[in-house]
Formats: C-alpha cells, structure tokens, sequence
C-alpha cells in the first residue's frame, strides 16, 4: 500500500522501529487490491475474528493503508490511535484492520481494536474506554472525542480528512483533534500522520515549517491511479449549443449514458431535499416566509411552501413585489435530481444517499449498474468503483463567502474523484458549472497541494491563519473591551476591531448573560492576530484575563476561540 509514496516504506520502517515521525500525507484515488495471504496461512486457517464480515463495504485504498501503519505500530510493540470524521469511515478502518490481522477486541475473546463513537451506546462505549485504558486493546478508531483515548504505549496516531467541520469541538475549548493529536505525537514520542485526499491549508503549513514531511505520490503513479477529469464550465461548452445552459448538460447526459452500461454512475449534488430554495415565477425574487422571513422550500412535487427556518406554512403566499403567486425553483436538491434522472433514464435503478433520504445514507453499492446521487459526504464506496461521476452546481460549492471555501470545495470533488475507476479502465470525472478556476484546476490536474500552496502563499501575505495565530473574541461590547484590556499583546497593530456580528453567531461564552443594558444591543467580535512564534503567550494572557473576569464576576458574555475556522 504504501510502495507508490515516496518514502512511504521509510516511513512504515521507522514506525515500526519505534521512532516517531511525522508525515502530511495525499492519498491515492481508488480501492484496495486484496491482500495476498500470509506465507504458511490457508483461508483454513484464518480465524473468524480476523476475517472481514461478510457485508463488509469495499475497502478504500486510503483505510487499507492506514491499516498498514498501524500494523506496524503493533509490529513494534505500541499502540495506535486513528481518529475519522464519521462512523463511516470508522467501518472502512475496521475493516481494513480485520483484513490485515487485527481483530476487533471483545471482553470474551480478547483482539486488538476497539471502537470509539456516539453510536456505540454509553455501555459498550464505557466497556472499550475501560479496555483501553488496562491495556487490553492496543488500537483505537474512533471520531473527534477518541483523539483523547488513553492508548497505552501510543506509537502512532492518525487524523484522516481533517478539514472536515466534525473534527472540530464546536464547545469551549473548541480543540481540534488535528491539534491534539499533533501534541500527544509530541508529547508521548508517537508517529503522526495527517492523510486526507485533498490538503488542507492547515496540514500544508505544518510541512512548509519543516515541523511534517510531505508524503505523496509521483505525479506519473497519480496519473495512472487517478480517473480523468473534465471540467464543463462554459468555456468548454460554448459549442455545445442550447443544451450547454442546462443544469445537466448534453457533454454530462452522453457521459451517463456511456458509463451506465460499465457500472454504477455516481451524481454528486451540493444541497439535499427536493427543491431548498424556491423564487417568484414572474420577477425572480426570492420567496420569503412572511412570519420570520426566512426562505421557502419544497419538500415535494405536490408539497405546499415550507420556511426552511421556523418551518410554517405558505399555502397562500405571494411575491411582495408583484404580487405572482408562481414559484420556480433556484436551487435544486438531491431527491429532485433523482426524479428528473430517473425519468431520464427509464429502467435505470436510481439509488439516494443522503442523511434526508429515506435509505439514509448508504455504505457501498453493488457494481450493477445503477445511478446514485448523493450528497457531499455521503457517497457510497461501490464494489469495483464507479464508471463516472458527475459533480454537479460546481459554481455552489465556491459561491460562499470564507477563507477556507476553495479547499473544503476540492476536498468534496477529490473525495467523490477518489471513488471512480482509473482512466486507464475508463474512469471518468465531469465538473459541471463555472466554480472558481484555483480549486477548478487542481481538480484537473489533481493536485491538492498545488491549490493550499497557493493559498498558504497568500494568507502570510495578508496576515491570516494559519501564516499568524489568531484569537476571536466575542460577546458585549464593554465584555470584549474589558477582556482585551488585559491581553498585553492585544495592541493597535495587533487588533482588529472590535465590529458588529450577528446575534446567531454570538453563541454562550463563560458568563452569566448579558447585562440588562445590552440585551437589545447586538455583539461584537475583535480579532488578534500575533506572529505564531507568540501564540503560546497569547493564549495564556487570554486565559488570565478570563480567569480575572470570572472571579470578578463581571457582566456580559464574552467568547474565546483561538484560531477559528472562519474570521469572515
């Protein structure tokens, strides 16, 4: 698994010989290539608790590979701890880990690897936290709160896909497990690899300070591993005639067509539901509830206008500009794609993944062919890969407004890119829409790092994370002036701000409330940026402050965020 990375076995030996190194690593598109047998063992001879279970998913290449590094962690007589997203990728790294020889542990019989997530239940929870903790399970894989395990002996730890938004504990100290697990690999002598199929400008600093190593493949092994992708924006369909101004267009249809008859076609969609943002039919303007004025969506064909914010009714709205009483859609969901593609597509089965969806979200599909349309994240692993992908309102996922939207952009298509066959067996990827062209192009030329280069480039120019530490104080006006006044580092140069926000994102900081006085006044945030050499100090004149607003008890609210995702 790891023979394709540069260094990729250098860095498996020097795991297992006990060092601790420390790794950014871009994993490979596709599926894992089943695992040649132990020499001296039969299938005979396998136990069952090694075996994968019988409905296991398809394996990934990446959690193939993450089993391999934790193998030879245990190879070397350590522990390891792997910290994921969601439940689903918990099961793809079980399952790899089944399939490389680590069993998962039961009180009974004993094992190796322990699971760690909300959906386990308090009791079995407990009963793996207790196995941990005396030893009796050395392997760890869980979601964000199993970055704190106590894993004795810990020789690796692994963070995959960390840009995602469930790695962050979104309640004080709003830790990170990208950056807990960066200090426990420092602070107990352990490996750290930082894997995602994208890369994270986060990640790419921890390399351009020298702290990581970048692991990735050659461009040639990419190449040959990755499926080929276009990008039909409307430069490229300009000659496309009429049909280019469709959400599908006609390059997209013929593309389906071809690759239904290879397997399953996988169609990703930026919005879930049927129709989440509806207009006036007349004068385009957006429709809003005329309780709490929020937008109005359609849950269906024949469903009456629904507030998509405090849920009333619309049965008898009209446009307040026109007057129409006509609605058009603006935006189109996953539920809506999957009607119009099925009656495109007349005796083609139309499968839904999505947490919205009435399957759910799906673990893996069978290499029948079939369409499947689902929503960022939710993309079933499918037996032998898809045939084609298409990836639809590409100019949505760029359209918001924040630092980190071209990359969380790239990493959605990469991690749907990353399921689709090789272009060498005819493995194809469609972009459709005008997104932005940064993250457009490392699409294309799948090249993650290329694009946080670029943007790691242009936040040291501008001062922003990660190139400085930063500090989000939130809350009343006087609350924040008062905070601040005791930070030494929070001076002119250093601070911006304070400025209004709002209410919504305010959120409870360590106070009593707001004061009587500023109930009605709206909440402010001031933000402190300091050269990263000085982040340590400035977290701890933070905390000093805090600690005196507490025992003075004074008024308002005030939140503390260091380095939040976004500062916009």
């Amino acid at each position: 698994m790891w023979a394709p990375y540069r260094a990729g076995a250098a860095f498996l030996a020097h795991v297992a010989g006990g060092g601790a190194p420390r790794a950014v690593w871009t994993a490979l598109p596709g599926l894992a290539t089943p695992r040649p047998p132990a020499p001296g063992t039969t299938p005979e001879r396998t136990t069952a608790r090694a075996r994968p279970a019988p409905d296991a998913p398809p394996v990934t290449h990446w959690a193939a590979a993450v089993a391999e590094a934790v193998r030879a962690a245990r190879s070397g007589g350590r522990g390891a701890l792997v910290v994921v997203p969601d439940a689903r990728d918990v099961d793809q790294v079980c399952a790899a880990l089944a399939a490389a020889g680590l069993p998962a542990w039961d009180a009974a019989t004993g094992g190796e690897v322990v699971r760690l997530t909300a959906d386990e239940g308090p009791a079995p929870r407990y009963r793996a936290f207790l196995a941990v903790l005396h030893g009796s399970a050395r392997v760890v894989v869980g979601t964000r709160a199993a970055a704190f395990a106590p894993v004795v002996d810990l020789g690796l730890v692994v963070c995959w896909n960390d840009g995602e938004d469930t790695l962050a504990e979104p309640r004080a100290p709003y830790p990170h497990a990208r950056e807990v697990l960066a200090l426990r690999s420092e602070l107990e002598g352990a490996a750290f690899l930082l894997g995602s199929h994208g890369r994270t400008v986060a990640a790419h600093a921890l390399v351009a300070r020298g702290w990581a190593h970048d692991l990735a493949a050659p461009r040639d092994v990419v190449r040959a591993r990755a499926p080929r992708v276009r990008a039909l924006t409307s430069v490229e369909l300009a000659a496309e005639g009429p049909g280019a101004a469709a959400r599908i267009p006609t390059a997209a249809w013929r593309a389906a067509r071809a690759a239904r008859a290879q397997g399953p076609v996988l169609v990703q969609v930026p919005r879930s539901g049927y129709v989440p943002v509806v207009a006036c039919a007349r004068c385009r303007t957006p429709a809003r509830c005329t309780v709490c004025h929020g937008p109005l969506a359609l849950s269906g064909p024949q469903a009456t206008p629904q507030c998509a914010w405090c849920g009333a009714l619309a049965g008898g709205w009209s446009c307040a500009e026109c007057h129409w009483t006509g609605l058009r859609s603006v935006r189109v969901g996953s539920q809506r794609t999957a009607e119009e593609l099925g009656r495109a597509f007349a005796g083609v089965p139309v499968q839904v993944s999505g947490a919205g969806a009435a399957g759910g979200v799906l673990g893996a599909v069978s290499s029948r062919p079939a369409l499947v349309v689902a929503t960022p994240g939710a993309e079933p692993v499918a037996e032998g890969g898809y045939a084609a992908a298409l990836l639809l309102d590409a100019a949505v996922s760029t359209a918001h407004v924040g630092l980190d939207v071209a990359q969380d952009a790239l990493a959605r298509w990469l991690a749907a890119a990353a399921l689709v066959r090789p272009a060498t067996t005819g493995g194809q990827v469609l972009l459709v829409g005008d997104a932005a062209p940064a993250p457009t192009n490392a699409l294309v030329r799948w090249d993650p790092a290329l694009l946080a280069d670029r943007e790691l480039d242009e936040r040291a120019e501008l001062a922003l994370p990660p190139a400085v530490r930063v500090a989000a104080v939130t809350g009343d006006r006087p609350a924040v002036a008062a905070v601040l006044g005791r930070v030494g580092l929070a001076g002119p140069d250093t601070v911006l701000g304070p400025v209004e926000v709002p209410a919504p994102a305010r959120g409870r900081g360590e106070g009593d409330g707001p004061a009587p006085a500023m109930v009605d006044a709206p909440p402010v945030r001031a933000v402190v940026r300091v050269p990263v050499r000085d982040g340590r100090r400035l977290a701890r004149e933070l905390a000093a402050s805090l600690a005196v607003r507490s025992a003075r008890r004074e008024p308002g609210s005030v939140r503390v965020e260091l380095d939040p995702k976004e500062i916009l």
